[in-house]
């Protein structure tokens, strides 16, 4: 079944506010019905600015038909620009184009959510002394990037959220006009357009007032809640999506006023989950299409601690049969935009591009059945053994720290409770392993826990995977009285995770394991040149110094640098125990072993990392570094000797050792070292 349009939850009436959209610096916010009303107030606002007949207004070539409605007006003249391969103005035919004719307005387009650095577009305002308008209707959100450049910025709310309607307009004092900002502070933007509108060749059919509109829209969206599952509905939405691929009928855009709904529900939205959810839907719709169809290549989503919110997933099907037979199957692809009858030969250019929707709201249940996975949990068998043989792992998959036998002997010993090591054997086939901790409360039920497990061989087929997965989370039953906890080492944006959330599966409200890997299967120079610019001149700066490194795994040296760790107070040491570190030490060997790298002056530290090493991968634990240490970023330094000092000893990984998330300054240090993000699917409770 074809996912229906954006799933409304009445839960979001009784979520608290968010402050997510409060106006920066500079900044006022003005809210419509729709960014075509947006477009139409700017184009306006600037008339009345520059008090002149005709007024120019740039607008991509590859634009939606409905604000050209309203803006086509006797004094606005409509000029459509290129756009290049990759979507950004075509700068080459532009210039050409405003020699014809100065552009009081440009417009430029955040397509499918993809943040667009233009800075000839900003010169080129300057020169003109035009308004640069960023739309970023395309995105859900503001962040470094989106919301920082324009004039006036524009937001659409209701292509991304459940809501009747609503649009946000920025004013920005920081744009390139610099518009002061006490221009529009006590701008009333419905007054406004209620006095403008009477004077303008607006068709009465599409802007009449329909004032039962959020009535409507809301007994719409219970009905569908309603019947979403039936087969009759199914069929009918089906045959809308066939219909929409042929059909270039215009939206009636209504009222400019936004409603109260929209405007109540907008501040309740969870955008920070959404944009997750819409990030993991991209990645599975990509593996799921993957064996044949790839995304655009300058909107394939590259995962990374900053990357952009999707909003759809283009996707260039040339084969109308084909088209059909993806609909037929489930996909809801549509086409975007409706081209303006003046601009249809353009539209020849992109008539084999089409886009899957990415709904936050699309239901696992639909995932899973699209995916169209085979269940033979029989063939999958757990073996209990004395201990694990990683030495077979070595070819084949990532080690992880939580997996390693010195780690779960360690942590077993320290809070009392019981390490089982199995093998997974697939038709009798050794595919895995994993650790299983285990300890009985009150002589009645038992918590399991599987830490960042189970590891299996990279060569096993997804379908088997997930085979895995379920049948390890049948040693959770709450009927026996054995609760499972598991952080299992699965990409939250991977379909595997799906197949994590069931009725008796409880994911908890923690944040997702996040960090970065880095090849130590490059050369060096690989590596040197790797590094983001800023990192690497901080190493140049701190191996100028000529400080002497000292590797070590001495005991006496480890206790000394947890010692100076706790002390400084800068750190937040509840997320690392000492006495694990110490018991780790303690049943280490020489595959599985902690490593002291430190550096001095005169006699005295001034910086230490701990490294860990389990088999043929590496993890960051932690770093200390004094007052003077830092002035000569010692651990730039260290961190790059011990990267140096393992690849010579054939380590294949060097895990980053997690992000804490929220721009924070520690997250940027290990960016700097440009690894490979990634992010696993959280904690689960399996009852």
């Amino acid at each position: 079944m074809i996912p229906q349009g954006l799933k409304f939850s009445f839960k979001i009436f009784f979520r608290k506010k968010k402050n997510l959209w409060q106006p920066d610096v500079g900044e006022n916010h003005f809210y419509l019905s729709r960014s075509s009303w947006s477009i139409l107030a700017i184009c306006l606002l600037k008339r009345r600015e520059v008090n002149r007949n005709i007024l120019n207004v740039y607008i991509p070539e590859y634009f939606c038909i409905d604000p050209t409605l309203l803006i086509n007006q006797d004094n606005i003249n409509i000029c459509y620009y290129p756009i290049d391969k990759q979507f950004k103005p075509d700068l080459d035919r532009l210039n050409l184009l405003t020699q014809k004719s100065k552009p009081d307005i440009f417009l430029v387009v955040h397509y499918f959510g993809k943040p667009t650095i233009i800075n000839e577009i900003k010169n080129l305002c300057l020169k003109f002394n035009s308004w640069y308008v960023e739309d970023a209707t395309h995105c859900l959100n503001k962040d470094n990037i989106i919301g920082k450049q324009g004039d006036f910025v524009l937001f659409s709310h209701y292509k991304h959220l459940a809501l009747p309607n609503g649009a946000l307009m920025i004013s920005r004092s920081n744009g390139p006009s610099k518009i002061k900002k006490e221009f529009y502070e006590n701008l009333d933007i419905n007054s406004f357009l209620r006095n403008e509108i009477p004077k303008l060749h607006l068709d009465k059919r599409i802007i009449s007032n329909d004032i039962f509109f959020t009535l409507k829209w809301f007994l719409k969206k219970l009905f569908l809640n309603l019947i979403a599952g039936s087969r009759i509905f199914a069929n009918y939405n089906q045959k809308k999506y066939f219909e929409a691929l042929e059909n270039d009928s215009v939206l009636k855009l209504g009222s400019y006023k936004i409603s109260a709904l929209s405007k109540f529900l907008i501040s309740r939205n969870n955008l920070v989950q959404i944009s997750n959810l819409k990030k993991r839907n991209f990645n599975i719709f990509k593996e799921i299409l993957g064996r044949k169809y790839s995304p655009h290549q300058n909107f394939d989503l590259k995962q990374n601690y900053s990357s952009y919110t999707p909003y759809l997933f283009p996707i260039e099907i040339k084969d109308r049969d084909e088209l059909h037979r993806l609909i037929q199957k489930g996909f809801p692809i549509i086409r975007w935009p409706i081209f303006p009858k003046s601009q249809k030969d353009k539209s020849k250019n992109y008539n084999n591009l089409y886009f899957v929707l990415l709904n936050h709201t699309i239901s696992t249940k639909y995932f899973k059945k699209l995916f169209g996975f085979c269940s033979n949990l029989q063939g999958v068998k757990f073996r209990r053994i004395n201990k694990i043989d990683y030495s077979a792992l070595n070819d084949f998959s990532n080690i992880n720290l939580l997996q390693s036998s010195f780690y779960t002997i360690s942590k077993a010993k320290i809070e009392n409770k019981i390490t089982q090591p199995y093998q997974i054997l697939i038709n009798d086939s050794l595919v895995g392993f994993f650790h299983l901790l285990s300890k009985k409360y009150f002589n009645f039920f038992s918590i399991l826990r599987i830490n960042r497990g189970p590891i299996i061989f990279n060569s096993v087929k997804l379908n088997e995977r997930i085979n895995i997965y379920l049948k390890l989370m049948e040693i959770g039953n709450i009927f026996k009285l054995r609760f499972l906890s598991i952080a299992p080492e699965i990409s939250f944006n991977s379909i595997e995770s799906i197949f994590l959330e069931n009725s008796r599966t409880i994911k908890l409200k923690l944040s997702n394991w996040k960090s970065l890997i880095i090849d130590l299967g490059k050369s060096e120079t690989e590596l040197l040149f790797g590094l983001k610019p800023k990192w690497r001149n901080s190493l140049r700066k701190s191996q100028k110094q000529n400080l002497k490194i000292l590797h070590t795994s001495e005991t006496s040296e480890i206790n000394t640098l947890l010692k100076l760790y706790i002390q400084d107070q800068r750190r937040d040491f509840k997320k690392l125990n000492p006495d694990l570190l110490k018991k780790m030490k303690y049943y280490e060997s020489e595959q599985e072993k902690l490593h002291v790298f430190k550096t001095f002056k005169n006699g005295v530290d001034i910086g230490a990392i701990l490294i860990s090493r389990q088999w043929t991968n590496i993890i960051y634990l932690i770093g200390w570094s004094s007052e003077e240490g830092r002035k000569l970023n010692v651990n730039y330094l260290l961190l790059w000797e011990a990267l140096i000092y393992f690849k010579s000893k054939g380590i294949k990984t060097f895990d980053l050792g997690g992000l804490i998330g929220g721009n924070h300054p520690i997250d940027f240090f290990k960016l700097g070292l440009n690894g490979d993000y990634y992010e696993n699917s959280g904690e689960f409770i399996k009852l």
